[in-house]
């Protein structure tokens, strides 16, 4: 992945941050992802959908057929599908395939009937905010090849794309102001950009682990789980103009 793709994804986090409407962002997010070959994304949280009715769940939108959809949350499918399950013992992004060699035979009896609407594998960006319960964001391709940069471009998109429907749904409940240093939030606009711990290093005339410790300080101060979840949070509370 070349310069351009991380400028183009900075400008689709601006965005995405101006919709007011959930549909729009999920469109914005769709078009981004069509362009690493994917073509179905699902954006929802972990809920019991016995303990839940479907008006209880405010993050809830897919590009699945409507048939499908139906289907899946008729017969309760999240409770047995391989890559829900999945998702509760992972916090890093996943393929589809490995959710599926876990499953159950019932689980396996759904990955069968996804297969009959042009399911075949994905990607999955688990994401815990803190402010409500553990979402993700599964994204579909009939392959998926991606480079290393390719990944955290979409890891990035894909958490601030979650976070902005969020504070569109009124789950977000933004702390009080953080203080990162100017060097903290330096060195996350060099992340933003898709640069390495190396690169920033190199830069900043600095050591690469000095570069780590301003991550982690950053990361210890915005409650983040990774340096993509950092600058999500980072540009959702206005350190970093994307």
């Amino acid at each position: 992945m070349n310069k351009p793709f991380a400028l183009d994804a900075l400008s689709v986090i601006e965005e995405i941050e101006s919709q007011e409407h959930e549909e729009d962002v999920l469109a914005i997010f769709y078009k981004f992802i069509t362009k690493f070959g994917f073509n179905s994304v699902l954006i929802g949280q972990l809920v019991n959908p016995i303990l839940k009715q479907k008006s209880d769940l405010p993050i809830a939108l897919s590009t699945w057929p409507d048939e499908w959809s139906e289907r899946w949350l008729k017969e309760k499918y999240i409770i047995h599908d391989p890559i829900t399950q999945y998702l509760l013992k992972s916090r890093k992004p996943f393929l589809w395939s490995t959710a599926h060699a876990h499953a159950t035979k019932f689980g396996k009896k759904i990955v069968n009937e996804s297969r009959d609407f042009n399911f075949k594998d994905g990607i999955v960006f688990p994401i815990s905010t803190g402010t409500g319960p553990l979402g993700c964001i599964s994204i579909g391709a009939d392959i998926v090849d991606l480079q290393p940069k390719d990944l955290a471009i979409l890891e990035l998109v894909a958490i601030h794309c979650y976070m902005h429907l969020e504070k569109l749904t009124g789950q977000d409940e933004h702390s009080s102001m953080i203080n990162l240093s100017k060097r903290e939030i330096e060195v996350l606009h060099y992340v933003a950009e898709g640069k390495t711990n190396w690169e920033i290093a190199s830069i900043l005339h600095l050591s690469e682990h000095s570069i780590k410790e301003y991550l982690h300080n950053a990361s210890q101060k915005l409650n983040s789980t990774n340096r993509a979840h950092s600058v999500s949070l980072a540009i959702q509370r206005g350190y970093i103009i994307p």
